[in-house]
């Protein structure tokens, strides 16, 4: 007579525990035993009982074969690249030509800071202060300010201009209107800084108060870019090239307007702009504060 006796989990998991204090066996050399193993998987799929291989190779795939694949696709120039490249800056681009964009990805500013490359101190060894000129001329500004560290302020350079009588909150509150079509535009595809205020955009800035407006409450300073057409072509009324630039210089068709009450600011940054840009103080006083990259060389 054949007598079948079934260890239950109870018992088997009893003798482990016995196993382990008896003779000293660890959890690493039961996990190695042929029948703990056979147990371990027993009723489990394919996919269960080999997921670290699946999660490794579906990490690989990304990390390593999906870029490759793209790289190797844009390489090589074809057709199925084009189309990957265009899709890609007609959706993030600045309406560039495919044969005008530099870089396939653009470092974003969090990473732009620490990945910075250093630049020569030396380049500010003679500067020792502020510049002020008048009746500049083209030759004189590129030869001496356009290329160097030296800070300049021209002092007529806003001749003809009639900003300075027009430029106020409630001109631009008017030019940016409620409902208007160039309100909608620089809020949806224009860049703000609200700085240390907790207003969201441009809409929420110009519907403040009266009386914090004119500097009755909490102080404020915002910035923004204007890409709106309209817009900039009734700000330009009031405003043009400065005289001492010469016309190439002027690459950029996007206008940049930062306002404010005494009190707030910008903090200390370096602006990444891929073009040379110049500064109108149009009314009011703004102090400056210029330092050199604390990762210079020389």
């Amino acid at each position: 007579m054949t007598v079948t006796e079934e260890i239950t989990v109870k018992d088997f998991y009893t003798l482990i525990k016995k196993a382990q204090t008896d003779l000293g066996i660890s959890d690493e050399d039961i996990e190695r035993l042929p029948t703990v193993k056979s147990i371990k998987w027993e009723g489990k799929r394919w996919t269960q009982r080999n997921a670290e291989i699946i999660y490794a190779g579906i990490a690989f795939l990304f990390i390593i074969g999906l870029p490759s694949s793209l790289y190797v696709t844009i390489r090589k120039e074809t057709e199925l690249g084009k189309t990957l490249l265009t899709s890609y800056y007609n959706y993030y681009g600045d309406n560039q030509g495919l044969d005008e964009e530099s870089c396939v990805y653009r470092m974003s500013e969090f990473l732009q800071d620490p990945f910075r490359p250093p630049v020569d101190c030396n380049e500010c060894k003679n500067v020792t202060g502020i510049k002020y000129v008048n009746n500049l001329t083209h030759a004189e500004f590129l030869d001496q300010y356009a290329f160097s560290m030296q800070p300049v302020l021209i002092k007529d350079g806003q001749n003809g201009w009639t900003a300075k009588e027009t430029f106020s909150y409630n001109y631009f509150s008017s030019v940016y209107s409620p409902d208007s079509e160039a309100l909608e535009k620089v809020t949806r595809d224009c860049q703000f800084f609200p700085y240390q205020t907790k207003f969201s955009d441009l809409s929420e800035f110009f519907n403040m108060s009266e009386k914090r407006a004119n500097g009755e409450g909490d102080p404020w300073y915002v910035g923004w870019s204007n890409c709106d057409g309209k817009a900039a072509n009734e700000l330009r009324k009031h405003y043009k090239l400065p005289y001492f630039l010469p016309p190439e210089l002027d690459h950029s068709k996007t206008d940049w307007v930062f306002m404010g009450l005494p009190g707030y600011g910008a903090n200390m940054h370096i602006d990444f702009v891929g073009t040379l840009s110049w500064q109108a103080q149009v009314k009011g006083l703004k102090k400056w504060i210029l330092e050199t990259p604390p990762e210079c060389f020389g």
